[in-house]
């Protein structure tokens, strides 16, 4: 076997090479072949092993009578070493361990394992201390699958919810844009209000079904076409404008792109104004919030930017997945990763980075072109 493998192991940590060679003294090793167990779950123990080359994979059976519902829990490579549980607590064994890469296993059976732990406290502090680290690496582990758990829970409950919406809208949204277009019959020098009703109402519904696409983890349809940005960029200044009246908001646009762009008119709409309105909400009293458009290396860039109180740093990190939000008592933490989705299916992308000295940027890149 090879001596500085063996120095790795961390059972002999701060052990000298006189200790660790008389640890060694009389113990055998064996090449287990790739896919070949060497602890079965349940099994009696009476083994500690070292892996001194190749690897191993540790698995936990789910369910008694289903070979196939397995958990793997790790990998251990040269240096690490397993199996001390059953040794230590006199229980059958906890978990499977297959080799992996031809492993080739140090084994020090219970006897020799005693022996070598009450003559040499070091291993037993070290065993202790990794049993320690494996313990901490359980709990972040246990924490991890307990969130993605819970958030798969609340993406189920908002698609039901999402779902009964929609069922429960159909018909008033329905009768809201019946009774527009009658009001355009008998009003026609009213047709522009009669419009924006209409698609006002229409964006409500492609909203919820957009949650719901989400909640299921569907794609949303797009239905990209040319688009004359500076219409466009009107339209957010008429209708999100209307929400910052009364306050002491500046809504900049400064759109520097003539040429028609491609992309799917009334999803990146509620993209900008999804983000327009995260930095009012983020603005108390005063402030300016910012869109700019530009080409830049074959892509078009909106950037959306304010000079609010910024983002703090523990979501920063996880800023686009759901239910990241802050300062919000009705917010649901879903409106960025939405967000992100419907930028993801344009084939485009979205960063963010802080301003200075205060605020947020969102910086969209789009394709020019339509991206089949």
């Amino acid at each position: 076997m090879d001596p500085e493998i063996i120095k790795k192991c961390k059972l002999f940590d701060n052990m000298s090479e006189e200790e660790i060679q008389a640890v060694l003294n009389g113990l055998k090793t064996t090449v287990v072949p790739s896919g070949k167990s060497v602890i079965a779950e349940h099994a009696a123990g009476d083994n500690l092993y070292v892996v001194v080359s190749g690897s191993v994979e540790i698995t936990k059976d789910l369910a008694e009578n289903d070979e196939s519902m397995v958990a793997q829990l790790t990998t251990l490579e040269a240096g690490d070493f397993f199996g001390e549980m059953a040794l230590l607590d006199n229980e059958p064994r906890s978990a499977n361990v297959v080799s992996r890469n031809n492993a080739e296993l140090m084994i020090i059976p219970r006897e020799r394992f005693l022996e070598i732990a009450f003559s040499n406290p070091r291993v037993l502090f070290n065993l202790i201390r990794t049993l320690s680290w494996r313990l901490r690496d359980t709990n972040q582990r246990f924490a991890e699958v307990t969130e993605k758990l819970i958030a798969q829970n609340r993406l189920m409950a908002i698609g039901l919810a999402a779902s009964k919406i929609i069922h429960d809208i159909k018909t008033p949204l329905t009768v809201i844009i019946l009774t527009a277009q009658l009001l355009e019959n008998l009003y026609p020098d009213g047709k522009s209000f009669t419009e924006s009703i209409v698609k006002q109402a229409n964006v409500v519904d492609q909203m919820v079904r957009e949650i719901l696409d989400f909640a299921k983890g569907q794609t949303t349809p797009i239905t990209p076409h040319e688009v004359n940005l500076e219409e466009f960029c009107n339209e957010i200044r008429d209708t999100f404008g209307q929400t910052l009246v009364g306050r002491n908001i500046d809504l900049i646009i400064n759109n520097r792109v003539r040429d028609k762009v491609w992309f799917d008119e009334s999803k990146m709409r509620r993209v900008i104004v999804n983000l327009m309105k995260n930095s009012s909400e983020a603005m108390k009293e005063s402030g300016y919030i910012r869109l700019d458009t530009l080409i830049e290396d074959e892509m078009l860039l909106l950037i959306v930017s304010d000079n609010g109180k910024g983002l703090p740093e523990r979501i920063k990190a996880n800023l686009f997945t759901p239910f990241q939000t802050e300062g919000k008592s009705h917010g649901t933490g879903l409106g960025l990763a939405i967000t992100k989705k419907l930028i993801l299916e344009h084939k485009g992308n979205i960063e963010y980075k802080p301003n200075e000295p205060q605020g947020t940027i969102f910086i969209i890149k789009l394709p020019l072109r339509e991206v089949k």
